[in-house]
């Protein structure tokens, strides 16, 4: 039974990305795959602070190559910066800059504007369902050990 379970959430899991993708992300043309995963970059080091590459990229699945691209990118732009780790000097991380936090939250209004928009089309009922469904989620999966 439990196992039955495990199968069906991983199922339903899966099934939401794409979904999520569809309807809240894909059809949005001014967010590009870089802008996405640069929120995702700035949204880890804004609760860790500061963490080398290659942590960030395992915590979002991005390879290597592409997160040392990413964040010369965002070196660039003055979202994060390279700093030695103060622990292990060979070590480098990254620290999310000034310019980065506010990047950060100007963004994450801008998509909390749009995404009530887009539930504007939801009637109370439904809302209501999605948000506590939403909530007991996040609640369950915060409480995930990832290894």
């Amino acid at each position: 039974m439990a196992e039955d379970i495990r199968h069906r959430a991983a199922d339903a899991l899966l099934a939401l990305i794409p979904l999520y993708y569809k309807n809240v992300i894909r059809h949005r043309p001014s967010i590009t795959g870089i802008q996405v995963a640069q929120l995702h970059t700035l949204g880890i080091l804004m609760k860790h602070k500061a963490m080398p590459m290659s942590e960030i990229g395992s915590c979002l699945y991005i390879s290597r190559p592409y997160m040392t691209r990413l964040a010369d990118l965002m070196i660039k732009d003055d979202l994060v910066e390279r700093r030695p780790d103060p622990a292990d000097r060979r070590v480098i991380n990254l620290a999310i800059t000034e310019k980065g936090k506010k990047y950060l939250k100007q963004s994450i209004t801008w998509y909390r504007k749009d995404l009530k928009e887009n539930l504007a089309g939801l009637d109370d009922d439904d809302l209501g369902n999605l948000c506590i469904a939403l909530e007991d989620a996040y609640q369950i999966l915060s409480k995930l050990q990832l290894r």
